[in-house]
């Protein structure tokens, strides 16, 4: 029982170790990379034009134009 759970202890632990050494290698990757990175400028930069979000409209508001639209399209239905 007891050897058992310190061998399951010593993978534990190097499992932690080998996470822990590519984590350092990502990072000191990522430092030697850091001056191959370009500086932007803003001719590189793509700007995108900000679209008009949709008004928000009141419910009574809506139903009065759709009653209003209603009337005005029966006026052109009584010469019938």
């Amino acid at each position: 029982m007891f050897y058992s759970s310190m061998i399951e202890l010593r993978n534990k632990n190097n499992n932690i170790i080998d996470y822990i050494s590519k984590t350092e290698q990502y990072f000191l990757n990522e430092i030697d990379n850091k001056d191959n990175i370009k500086k932007t400028n803003p001719d590189d930069l793509i700007y995108l034009q900000k679209t008009k979000g949709e008004e928000r409209m009141n419910l009574f508001l809506s139903a009065f134009e759709e009653m209003t639209r209603g009337f005005d399209d029966g006026s052109y239905q009584k010469g019938y």
